[in-house]
This record gives structure tokens, C-alpha cells and sequence, in this order.
């Protein structure tokens, strides 16, 4: 029994040694990180180290515990939102990018964002992405996830396949590099049959104003995200299918400090079951 223990807990010592070198690699190029972990307060502190905190504004409050990882922020999807308005300061510019976040909407079929980078106008562009009930470009598209930017080389837009809207946790990854097609990751899988992607456009992100998480180009009637929002990492580089499985897996959780423990805790969490 005394060496069955040994095992044991050398088995979980090397997972969480292991478990940290993936997550110092999920550190670089990191521009913000809001785990929504607060349970008081309206600002959403980012945990990314460069101080670009957030505010929760018109409804927007705190769900502790209800998160896919910890907390989560709630919407109502009647104009609640979180805000950085010097989001521009950080998005402008770049010539890459990779945007992580959990959802976990209250209804299918609609048109609600969950990032953007500008107030909206009704119009897909700038930088983020949203759910979205129906296609555009290609007649037939329902229920998927749309997304786009803005560059100095010109647009680019993206839509996903159908049937995608879930009221179930879901993790989405949105990416590009300059001169690249856009893609989305969805469960860790990337989407490989979009209904429309355009030709990559070589220049860096521009027209941004500031950041909203659970607003989109539609939200320009008072509507926002209707449900959670969890853990949401904005990069300045594509991160590779390995990083995004990584934190699609739901156990790395946060770099920042005591997030070592919450990997042991889920370690030992896994040795119960």
C-alpha cells in the first residue's frame, strides 16, 4: 500500500509539473485574460499582467461558482456587457491574434456577439465574433458562429458551419495571422467546413475602439449576450491545436497565482472518480 501511495503521488507530482509548463506556454503573447472569478464590485480584474481590467456595466454581474472554471460573468442579453474601453490600445495593430472564451447561451437561433471591438453598427467587422442565426453568404446557414476583422489590407469575414448554437458549456477559438484565412475551434476541433471564409488579407487589425465581451455588431438595439461567459483570453499570436486542446480541456485554468492549486485540486479531483 506504501508504494501504491508512492506511485500515486508521483504520478500527480509529474502531472502538475507538466500541467504548469503547458500553462507558462499559454502565458506568451497574452494581452488580457479575464478568468471572472470575482464574487463583489464591477471590475473584472485581468490576470494577464499588463492592468487591462474590465468593467461589468448595465446589469452585468457576477455568477461565483457557475463558471466553467470557477466563476463566470452573467448577461442578460438586454445591453449587459463588460467593457475595457482602452481595448483599442491592445487590438490595433496587431498582425495575429487568438481569442479564447467559454460560453453558455440561454437560447439557439439568434444573433448576439461575444466579442467585438467597437460599438456596434449592425455591421460584421473590426475585430470579434458572435453567434449568428442565419448565413449570409451562402443561403441555408443556420445557427452558426460568425466572426470578422478589420485590417489595413482590406476585410475579412468568416462563417461557420450550421448547427452549432448550444445552451451547453462551449469553448470557442477565433484566429488569424496576416495574410490568413480566419479560423474557428470549437470544442477544441477546428471548424473545417465553413460555410464562408474569405481569402486572407495581409495587414494588421485596425478600427478598433475598445473591448466588449457579450456584445456584437447586431447588439445595436439595446440586446447583448443572453447567458455566461467564462474565462476569456485575447493573444497576439495564433496559438497552435495543440494550445487550443490545451485549453479547451477546461484543467488549465489560469497562470496567474494559486491557479497551481486549482490543477492539483482537478488532479485529485480525477484520482476519486
Amino acid at each position: 500500500m506504501r508504494i501504491l501511495n508512492w506511485l500515486i503521488l508521483t504520478t500527480l507530482i509529474v502531472a502538475v509539473y507538466l500541467t504548469s509548463v503547458a500553462s507558462a506556454g499559454l502565458n506568451d503573447g497574452l494581452l488580457i485574460y479575464l478568468p471572472f472569478d470575482e464574487r463583489s464590485g464591477q471590475t473584472a480584474a485581468d490576470q494577464s499582467g499588463n492592468g487591462n481590467d474590465a468593467k461589468l456595466i448595465d446589469g452585468a454581474k457576477w455568477k461565483p461558482n457557475g463558471g466553467k472554471i470557477g466563476g463566470a460573468v452573467e448577461l442578460d442579453g438586454a445591453g449587459a456587457v463588460v467593457e475595457d474601453p482602452n481595448g483599442a490600445d491592445y487590438i490595433n495593430g496587431l498582425d495575429a491574434f487568438t481569442i479564447s472564451v467559454w460560453v453558455k447561451s440561454d437560447s439557439v437561433g439568434h444573433d448576439r456577439g461575444i466579442v467585438f471591438a467597437t460599438d456596434p453598427d449592425g455591421g460584421d467587422n473590426t475585430f470579434g465574433f458572435c453567434y449568428d442565426a442565419a448565413s449570409w453568404s451562402t443561403p441555408g446557414g443556420t445557427n452558426l458562429v460568425k466572426g470578422a476583422i478589420s485590417t489595413t489590407g482590406g476585410g475579412q469575414a468568416y462563417e461557420g458551419k450550421s448547427d452549432v448554437q448550444t445552451t451547453d458549456w462551449q469553448h470557442l477559438v477565433f484566429t488569424w495571422k496576416s495574410g490568413e484565412k480566419l479560423a474557428l475551434y470549437i470544442d477544441g476541433e477546428l471548424d473545417d467546413d465553413p460555410t464562408h471564409n474569405d481569402d486572407g488579407k495581409v495587414g494588421t487589425i485596425s478600427g478598433a475602439t475598445k473591448l466588449f465581451v457579450g456584445k456584437g455588431a447586431k447588439d445595436n438595439n439595446g440586446t447583448s449576450w443572453p447567458g455566461l461567459i467564462d474565462d476569456i483570453r485575447i493573444y497576439d499570436r495564433a496559438l497552435t491545436e495543440a494550445e487550443i486542446a490545451d485549453l479547451a480541456s477546461g484543467v488549465l485554468a489560469v497562470e496567474a497565482d494559486g491557479k497551481l492549486a486549482t490543477t492539483w485540486a482537478h488532479l485529485k479531483q480525477r484520482r476519486t472518480d
